[in-house]
């Protein structure tokens, strides 16, 4: 059941609806597949390696206003890593951003995706974002982490170099477990003298 919030933004004689509904990370795991399926399989820019993962992430509640609580997660998509920001649509109030132009609507009054504003995620901090609203999940925030995702390989890879965080180490082979991989004889010498 969607649960609108009407809103009225300041300096508007029209109050546009926001469909903010409560957060969860399956239907933007499948809102996310879909989009994945309508793009061309021989885009450049699309990262076909990676399997979508969506971690969450602990709410932001301001300790003074508890209208105010910000639900988060990463999310490493074939295109981009992204931090989303669910507005709680039980608060009663419009989500807690900043705007220079006026929001345009769409035929049905809602918020159309895609514009940028500024979210405020706690009492000091405005983040930039893009409005999103899919039909699976409604309005959404999205804050790009990484623009570009072809140079990983995994997930974890993608999402430390998004947060500036150093590359995963790949994991080291035993002895056991080189010895019981085939090795040609060329290469048996070298393997030995790698090893003293």
């Amino acid at each position: 059941m969607e649960n609108p919030l009407e809103t009225t933004a300041p300096l508007e004689t029209t109050a546009p609806l926001w469909d903010c509904r409560w957060p969860d990370p399956v239907a933007l795991q499948v809102s996310a597949e879909r989009i994945l399926r309508d793009l061309p399989m021989d885009d450049p820019t699309i990262n076909r390696r990676l399997p979508i993962t969506i971690n969450m992430e602990m709410p932001i509640q301001s300790p003074t206003d508890t209208t105010l609580l910000t639900i988060k997660a990463l999310m490493v998509t074939p295109w981009a890593v992204e931090r989303i920001f669910w507005h709680h649509p039980h608060t009663g109030q419009p989500p807690p951003i900043q705007y220079a132009i006026s929001l345009t609507t769409d035929a049905s009054g809602y918020v159309t995706p895609g514009q940028g504003v500024l979210l405020t995620v706690d009492e000091h901090r405005l983040v930039p974002v893009v409005i999103a609203r899919e039909p699976e999940t409604g309005h959404y925030f999205v804050e790009t982490l990484l623009h570009h995702t072809q140079d990983y390989d995994t997930p974890h890879a993608a999402l430390a170099a998004a947060l500036g965080e150093p590359p995963p180490k790949p994991p080291s082979l035993s002895m056991a477990s080189t010895l019981n991989r085939q090795v040609s004889r060329r290469n048996m010498l070298g393997f030995w003298r790698r090893k003293q």
